[in-house]
């Protein structure tokens, strides 16, 4: 199995707290991956340390076998921040405007879209059916609209990984059910590796393939087999007087 992504001894700290200690984790080719663990334990810092937006004070992260230092071809990676969809909704810009904002590199600033680049666009927005919406601004859209355009223009390069930093906060159920639904077609059908950090604990372990737990500065990666071994090895991060609620979805 090829793998994408890989996690070596990793160290990173705040000022004199260590959020991550010798972190080790493999990201495979057709993976879902799920990452969960308590606030503060170091689940965002994780992705943006994958991403290069960070640097560990310790340790070694490879993408695509290349250090990332030394990785270039970002076009492979998809990211959908945390809370992307909090911003000024009076910002005059159209969901097509927001998501070709991702082709930058290919276009060139401050020049203008031309028909393939407006085709990949659409491409983009269609896969999250919201293409019919590619004139709309994005401030008059709901949050579960506003999530899906960010989603897009993470897929508007057709990268072969997406990385996902809580995504379905501030959302709504239905929404979040369409969100789910959606990560399955991109996974299953599109071939697309997930990588999502996620506090829906109990959902996201029924919907990955492999989940990391993290806490207490060190990470828990186990393959999705029972319900059993997801409640075994939660605790082993949280605890024994933990209680796992699941919510159907």
């Amino acid at each position: 199995m090829k793998k994408l992504v890989s996690v070596k001894d990793v160290c990173f700290g705040y000022e004199n707290e260590l959020v991550l200690k010798n972190v080790n984790l493999d990201i495979y080719e057709g993976d879902y991956l799920g990452i969960v663990g308590p606030n503060g334990s170091g689940k965002s810092t994780l992705i943006k340390i994958m991403l290069n937006i960070l640097k560990p004070s310790k340790g070694s992260i490879e993408m695509f076998g290349k250090n990332i230092d030394d990785f270039r071809d970002w076009g492979k990676i998809g990211y959908v921040r945390q809370k992307a969809t909090s911003f000024n909704t009076g910002f005059p810009a159209t969901v097509e405007e927001i998501v070709a904002a991702n082709l930058f590199s290919r276009i060139g600033i401050f020049k203008p879209i031309t028909r393939s680049h407006r085709e990949m666009v659409y491409k983009a927005l269609e896969i999250v059916e919201m293409e019919k919406f590619n004139r709309k601004l994005i401030g008059n859209l709901s949050g579960g609209q506003q999530q899906k355009v960010f989603i897009a223009r993470a897929l508007v390069n057709s990268p072969e990984i997406l990385f996902l930093d809580e995504p379905t906060v501030g959302i709504d159920l239905d929404s979040q059910r369409e969100f789910y639904g959606l990560m399955e077609k991109l996974n299953k059908e599109m071939h697309i590796t997930i990588a999502m950090v996620s506090h829906d604990i109990g959902v996201i372990t029924e919907k990955v393939n492999r989940f990391a737990c993290m806490g207490d500065s060190r990470l828990i990666c186990h393959t999705n087999n029972s319900h059993l071994e997801i409640t075994d090895i939660l605790k082993e991060v949280y605890g024994d007087k933990m209680n796992l609620l699941i919510h159907r979805h």
